[in-house]
Parts: structure tokens; C-alpha cells; sequence
């Protein structure tokens, strides 16, 4: 549907931007798209800096919600900040400690974000709150299977991460929204010396407090086309991502994305406000460090 850090000076505004750059497309709870070796190709003698602070761009064309049928298009421009240490992960694959890593497990704290859906654009949910600005943090385990592909390829070119989230609305006092769960699998298909196609598949789950947020109809707000509904915690999508990264040079980043995603099967899809059973989104960003140092961050 589906994040913390070496601050900037707004620091909501800072963990928002990180979270939206690694994880659109998305709705409500999207996670950490790619690991750090599939996330960026790799410039010979570019190493990234170990620190920036800058701003990021957004602009993204999304269903407001999974199941929704009106897409909505959204622009940001926000200032990030961005740690690249050897324990303290916060850049744009997402914000980690890592208390574990080998070969082929890692395991740490991570997050994740996605924009908001105000009633008043959503047809469907017309007199109803608006869905908030959401981010979520929370322990990950993540398995490297990249060399059982290829014996002699990076084993975190293709991985399995497991994560558990907590979600909080950053428009209503980072107030608790509720719990996700979203296995999911990525594959760097291709890189270059300065481009990587990521692809990924995952399936989201929600407890019922998330999925009441986004399906479900309290009485005051029902009417003669949208009954009353009480969400029930279960599968909310299964989605497929691809990303197109670019690495202009160690401090600017371009990032395509597209993503389709389903609700059949879904534990709510028969919510009155799911009125779409598939739905697409596609987006770009920029990542500008404008001032950084000139020690490099650790892979």
C-alpha cells in the first residue's frame, strides 16, 4: 500500500522522500524495492559518498488506492537525507540498521512510504476521511539468492526479503495505522555501467486496523451505492514492479517505474470502495545530492 536518519532540517518531509523514492510505485504499503547491489548500477571510479543532503522529485500517475478505478496524479519536491555507513543504512533503498549480515542472510530495520488519497479526489470515497500519508518501519529479513542463478553473480542481485511493518500517518501526528506483511522477490534482470533493470513480485497483507483504513464503510459514512463494510485483515494485492535506474553520476539518479498490481483473491474484494479488480501506475524520480562528502559510503 506500501520510513529514518542523518536529518535535514524538516524531518517528516525527509523520511517521506526517502521513503517514496525507493518504493514508488505504490499504494498504501509498498516496501523497499530493491537491495542496495540491485538498486544501483555500478560506476567504475564513482563510488557513492558516504553522506548527502539534498532533494528528491516525484511525479507519479497511481490508482489512489488498491482496487481503486480513478488514477490520480501526484508531484513532490522534498529534501532528503541520506547515510551510507558500514551499520547505519538510511539512502535510497531504504533506512536500515543492520544487526546481521553475511553471504546470505541480512537482517535489519528497514521502511517504507507511500502518498496519500484525499476524499475529496476519490470519487468513490466522496464524504469520507482521506487516507493519509503513510510510512512504515520495521525488522526485515532478507535472503541472497543471486549466486543459485549464476554461480559467479552477486548473490544480492536477486533476493527474498521478509518484512513486518508497522504503518504510521504522517498527516494526522505519525498516529499508528496498523501492521503490514509483504514477502517479496526481486531480480536485477540487467546492468550496466550506469543503468539497472529491476524487476520484483510481492504480495501484501494488512491486519484488519490497515485494511478498515482503506476498505472499509463505517455507518455514518454509508449511503444506497456504498454500504456499510467492516475490512478484515488478509491479502490486500499481489503486485509485479519493474525499475529502470540511472546513475548520471554519484550524486544525481534517475529512476522509471512501472508496476500492475491485482486485488482478486484479496481479502476485501468485496468492499463497496473496491471497484477495480487490476489497476497500473507508472512514475518517475530524480535524486539530486546537493552537498555531500567526499568520503565514500560502504556497499
Amino acid at each position: 500500500m506500501h520510513r529514518p536518519l542523518a536529518k535535514p532540517a524538516c524531518v517528516p518531509a525527509a523520511v517521506l522522500a526517502l521513503a517514496l523514492s525507493a518504493t514508488l510505485p505504490t499504494q498504501a504499503q509498498e516496501t523497499a524495492a530493491d537491495t542496495a547491489g540491485a538498486a544501483e548500477p555500478v560506476v567504475a571510479k564513482q563510488p557513492l559518498p558516504l553522506w548527502e543532503i539534498g532533494v528528491v522529485a516525484i511525479a507519479a500517475y497511481q490508482p489512489a488506492y488498491p482496487g481503486s478505478d480513478q488514477d490520480l496524479a501526484r508531484v513532490r519536491v522534498l529534501p532528503f537525507g541520506i547515510y551510507r555507513g558500514s551499520l547505519l543504512r538510511a539512502d535510497g533503498d531504504g533506512i536500515g540498521l543492520r544487526g546481521f549480515r553475511s553471504r546470505r542472510f541480512e537482517w535489519d530495520v528497514s521502511g517504507a512510504g507511500s502518498f496519500g488519497s484525499s476524499a475529496n479526489k476519490v470519487r468513490v470515497r466522496e464524504g469520507m476521511p482521506s487516507i493519509g500519508t503513510l510510512v512504515e518501519i520495521g525488522p526485515a529479513l532478507k535472503v541472497n539468492l543471486g549466486d543459485l542463478v549464476d554461480s559467479k553473480r552477486d548473490p544480492r542481485l536477486t533476493q527474498l526479503e521478509i518484512p513486518i511493518r508497522a504503518v504510521f500517518d504522517v498527516s494526522d501526528g505519525f498516529a499508528h495505522r496498523g501492521w503490514t506483511f509483504e514477502p517479496r522477490l526481486s531480480h536485477t534482470a540487467w546492468t550496466g555501467s550506469s543503468f539497472a533493470l529491476v524487476v520484483s513480485a510481492s504480495t501484501l497483507f494488512a491486519d484488519r486496523s490497515l485494511n478498515q483504513l482503506y476498505y472499509g464503510v463505517d455507518a455514518p459514512y454509508a449511503t444506497a451505492d456504498r454500504p456499510a463494510y467492516d475490512a478484515s485483515a488478509g491479502l490486500v494485492a499481489t503486485r509485479l514492479n519493474a525499475s529502470l535506474r540511472h546513475r548520471i553520476n554519484s550524486t544525481l539518479r534517475l529512476q522509471y517505474f512501472a508496476q500492475v498490481e491485482t486485488v482478486r483473491g484479496a481479502a476485501n474484494e468485496t468492499s463497496p470502495l473496491v471497484r477495480s479488480k487490476q489497476d497500473a501506475g507508472i512514475g518517475v524520480s530524480l535524486i539530486w545530492g546537493v552537498w555531500h562528502s567526499s568520503e565514500s559510503g560502504t556497499e
